[in-house]
């Protein structure tokens, strides 16, 4: 992952507005990685545009993220706590509350029921 320097650490710099964990789950057998349909309009001779659509494949960390999504900036200061004392603690128990969910345990269920949820929150 990229990074800023933050007052003498490393501030996260490309923030995933779909965690890699979910995107994983849909992942093909390709090398890890996911397919994305690429639309594109060919000129044909006649005048005509043709509508195709290519396939590409990119992993997790190359899409659905945004550049400094959670930062905040004071000046050349980049801070990042947003991302890691907020939204990185919601995105790594969430992530174990919806494999909960997927499971037929239903104690795991019982456990994981207000996380499930704080996460769907937010």
């Amino acid at each position: 992952m990229s990074a800023l320097r933050n007052g003498g650490g490393t501030a996260t710099k490309d923030n995933h507005y779909i965690p890699q964990w979910y995107q994983k789950g849909f992942m093909s057998e390709r090398n890890n990685q996911l397919c994305h349909l690429t639309p594109k309009n060919i000129p044909l001779p006649n005048g005509e545009l043709k509508k195709v659509k290519f396939r590409k494949w990119y992993t997790p960390a190359q899409k659905f993220y945004k550049e400094h999504l959670y930062s905040t900036f004071f000046g050349a200061e980049v801070n990042d706590e947003i991302e890691q004392k907020l939204f990185g603690p919601i995105d790594d128990n969430g992530s174990l509350a919806v494999r909960a969910f997927i499971t037929d345990d239903q104690a795991k269920w019982h456990n994981s029921f207000e996380v499930f949820f704080t996460y769907l929150d937010a």
